[in-house]
């Protein structure tokens, strides 16, 4: 399973809070410029919020665990499918596997997709109302080495499964499995794509980063689960106008959102991050596993306001309401969208009846009327006595 791409910006001093665990990655502190003002919230999502916040749908965050945050709704842990490695006798006990997150990815993609406001800043999620199960499907800091510290197939289908059981509506994965050209159709993969199904039968939307291409995801590769028809992919913007090169082509319709987030929610402390300390500096939150949870929660705030909607329902109006360009998924466009085949029957057509000139307009034209029989009146009568005048004057000359 690959996590994001990240890229070297700066340098900066690891977190201070919780005593840290040697095992885990460690982040940046935001500092108080790098947290918007509580005027500064987006105004996508101060739209989209006055329709919905995705309350009482059921999200599911498929990654490596989400640490409880006061920012975050209530995690549930929905299973941990990761085998630790050995501890050491005079290590602390670690908390359950679904709310660890050692790595931090998962707790990065949860606070993108519900983060809570609050009347101290402008950081708030694309719903923070929803409900958040968390299941621990990777870890490379956690994970035993002998059973590959990447996750597999296997148990990104069981995870699916798992999410469907606990009654998810929405289940967002961040990380891929990518199989390259030369061995994608030697994979078995019969038993992920009747998860897949049994997802679909549920009317359970999965949304899928769509992956970030390297050495072990080269161009032509299967991305799973973003390359299946019934899964929404997510490519990541590197602007508003342009999909992020590292962005691994779909096969079905194109749906962005932006893949580099400046700020977020801690998986060490209350506080925010900025990126996770990589010697000699600083690796930001970027790649299609933090567009993702944008979209993700873009599909519960539909949820909400369309309860009755299939899951092919809710993906046909996802993907009516994108820019037609570069598939980027703005909340308010979406939760406001009206399909063009919204009318249930034929509008009829009214051919409205002239209005009646005026009483002015009335009167001007009886007396242009009048006048114009007086000029014919004249002129007949003038011809009629000029003919008459001629007749006389023949009748002389016979006589």
């Amino acid at each position: 399973m690959g996590l994001s791409t990240a890229v070297a910006v700066a340098s900066a001093q690891p977190s201070t809070g919780h005593p840290p665990d040697p095992d885990c990655a460690v982040v940046i502190p935001a500092t108080r410029n790098d947290v918007p003002g509580a005027e500064e919230v987006p105004e996508p999502l101060t739209m989209a919020h006055r329709f919905a916040t995705g309350a009482g749908i059921r999200v599911a965050v498929i990654d490596t665990g989400v640490a409880p945050h006061p920012r975050l709704p209530p995690v549930i842990p929905g299973g941990d499918l990761v085998v630790a490695r050995d501890r050491r006798p005079d290590d602390p006990p670690l908390p359950e596997g679904a709310v660890d997150d050692c790595d931090g990815h998962g707790t990065i993609v949860a606070g993108i997709l519900a983060a809570r406001p609050s009347a101290e800043d402008g950081v708030v999620g694309v719903a923070p109302g929803v409900e958040l199960i968390s299941i621990r499907q990777t870890s490379r800091r956690r994970a035993a080495d002998s059973v590959g510290a990447g996750g597999s197939l296997a148990s990104l289908t069981d995870a699916i499964n798992l999410a469907v059981d606990q009654s998810a509506q929405v289940i967002n994965v961040s990380l891929t499995s990518c199989l390259p050209p030369d061995v994608a159709d030697s994979v078995n993969t019969t038993a992920f794509d009747a998860a897949l199904s049994r997802a679909e039968d549920r009317e359970v939307v999965i949304v899928a980063a769509a992956g970030n291409a390297d050495e072990q995801c080269p161009p032509g590769s299967t991305v799973l689960p973003a390359h299946r028809p019934t899964v929404v992919s997510v490519s990541a913007l590197e602007d508003p106008h342009t999909i992020a090169r590292y962005s691994v082509p779909g096969p079905g319709p194109l749906l962005s959102a932006p893949g580099h987030v400046p700020l977020a929610l801690s998986p060490r402390d209350p506080g925010f991050t900025v990126g996770f300390a990589d010697p000699p500096g600083l690796r930001a939150f970027e790649g299609t596993s933090f567009a993702a949870p944008v979209v993700s929660g873009t599909v519960a705030l539909l949820m909400e306001l369309h309860p009755a909607d299939s899951a092919a329902g809710i993906r046909a109006r996802l993907a009516a309401a994108v820019d037609p360009a570069t598939g980027a998924v703005d909340p308010a466009s979406v939760v406001t969208h009206v399909p063009a085949d919204y009318r249930v029957a034929p509008h009829p057509v009214v051919i409205p009846v002239p209005a009646e000139a005026s009483s002015g307009v009335r009167e001007r034209s009886i007396v242009t009327v009048t006048t114009l029989s007086c000029f014919v009146g004249v002129a007949l009568t003038i011809r009629s006595a000029s003919h008459s005048r001629r007749r006389r004057g023949r009748n002389r000359e016979r006589q």
